[in-house]
């Protein structure tokens, strides 16, 4: 196998699993939205400002989408699809963080976790979301560009894992104290 082979099957793989980290990431936040509607319709009152006639369709569309980005991401021939609706919500949402940040509304509610630890809006909320969105974009163009094929068993594990570190360091973010003088 010429390097450039094997460099192209890691791609591929790599694709296909970040593709099942942000399918499950996103099913559990559908979910999430779905199960704690009223945090979250408070979130999307305060944190989005929608108004309050408005918040549960808002919070029901918004939880829907993510649940058919999570599912289009699963399937090698909507994974683009997938991937560029991901890249439309992880980017929302950055652009809802860099506004309540740039208003100076840093202790507001974004419902960014899962759990009900809170931090002020800052630096960690910024790189994480940049973060998931430059993965769903990698996810987005590396399926238009590469044959990747189905996410299959052995990958699911290695998913969850990055889930399971996903929420170990947002709970750990959570608990830390924010830094005196920090700019974001």
């Amino acid at each position: 196998m010429t390097p450039a082979a094997s460099m192209l099957g890691v791609m591929q793989l790599l694709v296909v699993q970040l593709a099942a980290f942000e399918a499950l990431l996103l099913f559990a936040s559908g979910l999430h939205k779905m199960i704690r509607r009223e945090r979250i319709r408070a979130v999307v009152r305060e944190f989005a400002g929608v108004p309050y006639r408005i918040a549960p369709f808002a919070v029901a569309a918004v939880a829907l989408l993510e649940l058919l980005a999570s599912l289009l991401l699963w399937a090698p021939t909507t994974r683009m699809a997938g991937g560029i609706l991901a890249v439309l919500i992880w980017g929302g949402y950055l652009g809802l963080i860099l506004r309540a940040i740039a208003q100076d509304k840093r202790d507001v509610d974004c419902g960014c976790t899962f759990g009900a630890a809170q931090r002020p809006l800052g630096a960690f909320q910024v790189a994480r979301n940049v973060t998931l969105t430059g993965v769903a974009l990698l996810v987005a163009a590396g399926s238009a560009a590469l044959a990747t094929g189905p996410v299959v068993a052995p990958q699911i594990l290695p998913a969850l894992v990055l889930l399971a570190l996903y929420g170990a360091l947002d709970q750990v973010m959570a608990l830390m104290p924010p830094r005196a003088g920090e700019m974001l």
